[in-house]
């Protein structure tokens, strides 16, 4: 009797030990998690400008008026006076930071990029469609547009439309989250083209963004035929 309690006493033991050498790992985990977060510590004017100095990195960025949470909005300036919003802040916690900025909109709205991209799209049978309120730009098919496979045309209109107006370097975000990850970035408003592509009865868009504007013609086209040929096998 005087073994068996023995025995049970060293194998709570052995289980307590482990248990309290996981919690302490476990501690340590997190406390190596918070002095490797770069957001830790900091406002929400500085994970502004720590993302957005990701998105441009050519560019310093200072707050002008502080982030409003009850307006939903902020004003900054880059180091050479030109001020933009801030807005629409998707998360804000100890691991994960997103918002949308009104940057490369300034700089574009300065240039009539929408006139001059709309013009050129006209150019090629193909239609500008600008949505203001979302601030999304996207090119649409003419209603006599027949589609192929040779996107030599589109191509070419979409580099065009991308060198149309001086534009700093843009680094398009990576917006996706995971569990325990820390993640910060500004999404460009205006940063993207949707280019339409279809198949049969069936469509779906092209994402280009300003990201893409040292490509060549053949490598925008590479990415249109490799898009239509997904689209293609989805329907067979």
């Amino acid at each position: 009797m005087g073994k068996r309690i023995i025995s049970v006493l060293i194998i709570f033991g052995i289980c307590l030990s482990v248990t309290a050498c996981s919690q302490v790992e476990n501690l340590f985990d997190i406390m190596d998690r918070i002095t490797d977060n770069p957001l830790s510590g900091k406002s929400t004017d500085e994970r502004i400008i720590m993302s957005l100095e990701d998105t441009y990195p050519e560019h310093t960025f200072s707050a002008i008026n502080s982030f409003d949470n009850d307006k939903g909005e902020g004003v900054f300036s880059d180091e050479n006076g030109i001020e933009f919003r801030v807005h629409n802040l998707i998360y804000n916690n100890a691991y994960h930071f997103g918002c949308e900025d009104d940057y490369l909109e300034t700089i574009l709205n300065e240039q009539n990029y929408i006139s001059q991209a709309s013009d050129i799209a006209t150019k090629y049978g193909y239609v500008l469609a600008y949505d203001e309120e979302n601030e999304i730009v996207s090119i649409q098919y003419s209603a006599d547009f027949q589609q192929t496979d040779d996107f030599s045309y589109y191509s070419k209109m979409v580099y065009e439309i991308l060198n149309v107006v001086e534009v700093p370097t843009v680094i398009d975000p990576d917006t996706e989250f995971s569990t325990g990850e820390v993640n910060y970035y500004s999404r460009p408003c205006m940063g993207t083209l949707l280019c339409d592509i279809t198949y049969n009865t069936s469509k779906t868009s092209l994402r280009i963004s300003f990201e893409d504007k040292d490509l060549s013609e053949e490598q925008i086209k590479a990415k249109f035929k490799e898009k239509y040929q997904w689209l293609k096998e989805t329907q067979e």
